[in-house]
């Protein structure tokens, strides 16, 4: 089962709290924390960590220090030390979200804010554009963070990120509400599913296998800092 996890910044952390989660971190990733010049940027990236290490302890009965975290060629993070566990993690907003597998997987979340919506046409595929103009008006801007996430997502999946150019493929949602994928090879065996976190917000998750769970399981930050310091 894919599992899929949220923690909410509504309340962030308190100086003391980010001083203590920083340390259960590697030096490399507490360098680029550090490096943020804005502090809810610096939270976002450390809860991201921070959720991907619950999920790996805890489902795979291991410490914290004992995972070793890297990245590929193209910057997707996995562990060095159990290339059998995949995980993603994606940030927007006041949410932080990870998706954790035995196989590649990809999560996005993006927050929804005004967007103007030509620049589809750079980065969609010409259906993409099609069906999104296609919409009446007031639709259009929700239907085009479900296809940028849904793309993200993907990509993420693939774990070569923007060397995938974001129009070389087409992400079609049908009426149903199946989604497929098609690129310039036919279709591609990913799987998708959409979670409705909050209202203002997309989110999307993809996998090679359709093995996904019902439910975004969902801290408040309080009670991963808790659980986290006895990893």
């Amino acid at each position: 089962m894919i599992q899929v996890a949220a923690v909410s910044l509504v309340d962030p952390l308190d100086t003391r709290q980010f001083d203590k989660l920083i340390k259960t971190v590697s030096m490399e990733k507490r360098r680029r924390i550090y490096r943020f010049r804005m502090h809810e940027d610096a939270q976002r990236t450390l809860l991201g960590d921070i959720l991907a290490r619950y999920l790996v302890c805890k489902q795979h009965n291991v410490k914290n220090c004992e995972l070793v975290f890297g990245t590929n060629a193209y910057g997707k993070p996995y562990l060095l030390n159990d290339t059998r566990i995949q995980f993603n993690i994606s940030h927007s907003g006041k949410w932080v979200v990870c998706s954790l597998h035995h196989l590649p997987v990809g999560v996005d979340i993006e927050q929804i804010k005004p967007v103007d919506i030509s620049i589809a046409e750079r980065f969609f595929s010409k259906s993409e554009v099609q069906s999104l103009m296609n919409k009446c008006i007031s639709e259009r801007e929700a239907y085009f963070y479900e296809l940028w996430t849904l793309k993200e997502s993907y990509i993420k999946a693939v774990g070569k990120g923007l060397s995938i150019p974001l129009n070389s493929f087409a992400i079609n949602i049908e009426q149903g509400g199946n989604i497929n994928i098609y690129n310039i090879n036919g279709s591609n065996r990913y799987f998708f599913r959409q979670y409705s976190i909050e209202k203002g917000y997309k989110m999307a998750v993809c996998s090679q296998k359709n093995e996904f769970s019902d439910s975004v399981e969902q801290f408040d930050v309080n009670q991963l800092y808790e659980e986290v310091l006895q990893l």
